[in-house]
């Protein structure tokens, strides 16, 4: 049986890292074996698995036969007046012209300049995060910082305030797990967000600012104000987008960086390396799939796909081609070029691109210069989270207390004093 037959992104098995690669690995070497770069999966219905880059990078520059109506699948949900919704996500999960004319009213905010802007704010965020935990000499890497960096940033481009990331996290986790998981909890969750909405919606509406929010609220769109909905979606898809993919690609990274002592001491020693190693971490870590509607029958790399079926792309499959990077399952800070599609391609590029790479830059660059030695709590196991957007869910690290290097009491699971 062929292993995509049974490819559950929900549930996709883990290796002896406690990572998915070793499969998706798998699910690629069949593929070239095969000489099939595109899977048929039996989960939820049946869909379509692209796993060579070509198809991949094909499917998303062919907006004619493949629709972002169904950006996510199954669909994300949510609860209006007492009856279950889907959401159509705002940019994501919209085509061509109303996908350019929406996006055209939040490009500024995340252009590379204003990403470039937000580099000072982030770095105090950073440190006053950091100081939180730099005594304890242990943490949870995900709860305590790679969590809070991403909802914080959002949050100041949003115009909400910063201290509760993990309101707004708990509202991106019902949408990208809890609806699938536990949907009675993920639709308290999504009501509740529906609320504050609305009350910062009637704020927006009478005390404008120069947040994202405030200005689509009072943008036009071929002469017209958006409505509540399209207003709300807004919201939904930049906290989405903002929050869920950073800190899966963050937990990842921090966690490779735990047991990868000479990448970690190489990053240290040579902080400009820094750019090209995040754009490899999220080609070798790639955290999303994102999935099509086919609209009219299409033929790609040798399969015949038909109207009406869905299609998830194996961005972390595809992103190990060999046939597109030399030497594919080794991580190299240096890679360039680095074509990857682990933020997408074509018109629905992700539109946070320049802000996931500069944060990226900013979280490792500030923790490395506060704790540049940390390890793997050997007594704490790290969990990976499966999902439409999937990375580390819990790394637990060790570190001298108040950070600096260790001197020769300290040792991994514990912090010595020495007299």
């Amino acid at each position: 049986m062929s292993l995509f037959t049974n490819f559950d992104h929900y549930n996709v098995p883990t290796g002896p890292d406690g990572t998915p690669y070793q499969y998706f690995e798998a699910l690629r070497d069949e593929a070239i074996e095969t000489g099939t770069s595109i899977g048929w999966s039996e989960v939820y219905g049946g869909f379509w698995v692209p796993a060579a880059y070509d198809a991949v990078h094909e499917i998303m520059h062919n907006t004619q036969a493949f629709s972002n109506r169904e950006v996510t699948f199954p669909s994300y949900g949510n609860v209006e007046e007492g009856t279950e919704r889907d959401y159509q996500l705002m940019l994501a999960g919209q085509d061509e012209p109303a996908h350019k004319k929406y996006r055209r009213l939040v490009n500024g905010p995340f252009s590379p300049k204003s990403a470039a802007n937000m580099g000072e704010p982030l770095r105090a965020t950073t440190q006053q995060l950091i100081d939180q935990f730099i005594e304890s000499g242990s943490v949870d890497i995900i709860e305590s910082f790679t969590n809070d960096v991403p909802a914080r940033l959002t949050a100041l481009i949003l115009g909400l305030p910063p201290e509760d990331g993990a309101l707004y996290r708990s509202w991106t986790h019902a949408m990208s797990q809890g609806i699938h998981t536990d949907p009675e909890g993920a639709q308290q969750q999504l009501a509740g967000m529906h609320e504050y909405f609305v009350q910062l919606l009637a704020d927006r509406r009478e005390h404008p600012g120069d947040d994202v929010i405030s200005g689509v609220v009072h943008a036009e769109v071929d002469g017209q104000r958006l409505t509540d909905r399209e207003v709300e979606d807004f919201f939904v898809v930049l906290l989405l987008g903002g929050i869920d993919n950073t800190t899966k690609l963050l937990g990842s990274m921090f966690w490779r960086l735990g047991w990868d002592h000479e990448l970690r001491r190489r990053l240290v020693d040579k902080p400009e390396l820094l750019p090209t190693a995040v754009d490899e971490f999220l080609r070798y870590y790639s955290p999303a799939y994102t999935c099509r509607l086919v609209l009219e029958p299409v033929t790609v790399a040798g399969v015949t796909m038909e109207p009406g079926q869905h299609v998830v792309l194996g961005l972390p499959i595809a992103n190990r081609d060999p046939r597109q990077f030399e030497h594919p399952d080794v991580f190299d800070p240096e890679r360039s070029p680095n074509r990857h599609v682990g933020l997408g391609t074509g018109i629905h590029r992700c539109l946070g691109a320049h802000l996931v790479r500069m944060e990226a830059c900013v979280a490792a660059e500030e923790f490395m210069k506060r704790i540049p030695h940390w390890e793997l709590d050997p007594d704490r196991r790290p969990t990976w989270l499966c999902g439409q957007v999937s990375g580390m869910q819990t790394v637990s690290i060790v570190f001298p207390a108040g950070g600096g290097y260790p001197d020769s009491g300290w040792r991994a699971g514990r912090s010595v004093t020495v007299s």
